[in-house]
């Protein structure tokens, strides 16, 4: 098993094209989709305001306003990241425009929702209208953070080059196989079960190398908070099974590395966009969302979402963690049983 897992991994670092694959191309991609699908700016909240100035929101364009309850619900709004800052229209006499702009005290993206309030208040000043502005700050408080606008594609690209990663691997069986490494190995005194467990471990051991890279990288340079550590741990542990035994069909079944290469990468990303990775399963229709769990990426996305999303505990993904484990053994299993029957062709 030594001899595997040591050539396997001298292979893969010394693979420029798979360090890209497996560094750079998942940070770029996180980057750039999250820039284009992240959050939006923040709405500004309002509270009774007068239709004149509801007018003067709808010609503005490029203004965004949520309309609140009461003052109390902006609040808790600002202070949760859901709106930037709001403003509560006080009673006031005819022609006279009494309004409080309420911000958090920290929060400097209200300084430029002031200056748009402020404009707009300017325009109804020279109609004839009156405007007074107060300003009112909001101490700070113990609240959830708001999601990083990369909460949901920090774990799609996560769970979509893992895949891509460990699948591309399986070049290396084939070059192993065509250069008579199996077959000798193969004579030696260890069982096939050993020989498949050293080619799992050493896909495994890439696989784990990359994913806590980009568990850092979202958690400190995109801000993703992943959950419940040890739930996190398990679901990639049992993705990354997945993916090794998917691993050693594709290594068995090529005949090439070229063509091992090829089958992975297509059926990686195959497998991301059914599983959800590149959009949501949850804006398609239920046929296709029910065909996307016919891949473990579906089940590992069902996870993250929950951690993430609703801040589940291992208990709450339990279901996803099963399934992910049934595919763990059953292409395990699969693997074992093609991986002996073509250990002795040259390729």
């Amino acid at each position: 098993m030594i001899p595997i897992l040591r050539i396997n991994l001298k292979r893969a670092v010394g693979d420029s094209r798979l360090l890209l694959v497996a560094t750079v191309l998942p940070i770029v991609f996180i980057l750039a989709t999250g820039l284009l699908a992240g959050s939006p700016k923040e709405p500004i909240g309002l509270v009774h305001p007068s239709p004149r100035l509801l007018a003067l929101v709808a010609r503005a364009g490029d203004l965004k306003v949520r309309l609140e309850p009461s003052r109390a619900s902006m609040s808790d709004d600002i202070l949760r990241g859901r709106v930037v800052a709001g403003l509560v229209t006080l009673p006031a006499a005819p022609g006279t425009i009494r309004v409080d702009f309420v911000a958090e005290s920290d929060q400097t993206d209200a300084v430029q929702a002031r200056t748009d309030i402020v404009a707009l208040l300017d325009l109804m000043s020279a109609e004839g209208v009156h405007t007074k502005v107060t300003d009112a700050t909001l101490a700070r408080t113990h609240t959830e953070a708001p999601l990083s606008p990369f909460a949901y594609v920090a774990p799609a690209d996560l769970v979509l080059f893992l895949g891509i990663t460990v699948l591309v691997l399986s070049s290396g069986m084939v070059e192993s196989r065509r250069l008579g490494m199996l077959r000798r190995l193969a004579a030696a005194p260890v069982t096939h079960r050993s020989l498949v467990a050293a080619q799992i471990v050493s896909f495994l051991v890439a696989g784990a190398a990359q994913a806590i890279g980009l568990l850092m990288v979202g958690r400190i340079l995109f801000g993703v908070h992943w959950g419940n550590p040890f739930a996190v741990g398990l679901i990639i542990a049992l993705l990354a099974v997945s993916y090794s035994g998917a691993s050693v069909l594709i290594g068995s079944w090529s005949r090439t590395e070229e063509q091992a290469v090829a089958v992975a990468v297509v059926i990686g990303i195959a497998g991301g966009m059914l599983g959800g990775c590149m959009y949501p399963l949850s804006v398609v229709g239920s046929g296709i969302r029910d065909a996307g769990h016919l891949v473990p990426q579906a089940w590992a996305m069902d996870a993250f979402i929950a951690l993430i999303y609703h801040h589940g505990t291992l208990s709450s993904v339990l279901p996803q963690i099963g399934a992910l484990a049934g595919f763990a053994v059953v292409l395990s299993a699969l693997g074992l049983r093609i991986y002996a029957r073509t250990m002795y062709s040259p390729g």
